[in-house]
């Protein structure tokens, strides 16, 4: 993320305010809220797949969306992403700007993005932290791993970051 938003959020997300080592992720002070990422690049959609330049955009969202916004309870939106703004038609940039009005007009409707919970997990500094057991065996025959910070050694799940699951 840019540097001037990290600062901003390392300011206002205080420990003490935002999170505790007693409430965090699903247990967060913000649970009740919802937050999402809205953002343009200046590349194409493809450069940011997994075979893409700037790599998959899924490993580029997970520090803000999983690190930052669902460390403190919020109830994380699918982002909001222009791709290739500045070298698009000013039709394809219209397209976008209705896209982004009509999306705004039923946020409230939204399904959250998916993280794995604070239950799949050892969660005091003796257990580490780290995934269960159990969770873990449950893994082993799994193509993918359980997100794209959990991947186990396996393929990243497709679009976690990108859009909420059914």
């Amino acid at each position: 993320m840019p540097a001037i938003l990290k600062g901003w959020i390392d300011r206002v997300f205080t420990d003490g305010f935002a999170y505790s080592m007693a409430s965090m992720y699903d247990q967060g002070p913000f649970q009740k809220k919802k937050a999402m990422l809205s953002l343009t690049t200046g590349g194409m959609g493809s450069m940011y797949s997994p075979s893409g330049i700037n790599g998959d955009m899924n490993v580029l969202l997970w520090p803000m969306q999983r690190g930052a916004l669902h460390f403190c309870g919020f109830q994380v939106l699918a982002p909001q992403i222009c791709y290739s703004v500045r070298y698009v038609s000013p039709e394809a940039r219209e397209q976008m700007l209705s896209a982004w009005k009509s999306r705004l007009a039923a946020i409230e409707k939204e399904k959250p993005l998916s993280f794995v919970p604070n239950s799949c997990f050892e969660m005091s500094p003796a257990g580490g932290f780290v995934l269960k057991r159990d969770v873990l065996a449950k893994q082993e025959g799994q193509q993918h791993g359980l997100s794209v910070g959990q991947h186990l050694g396996k393929a990243v799940p497709l679009d976690g970051q990108l859009q909420a699951q059914e």
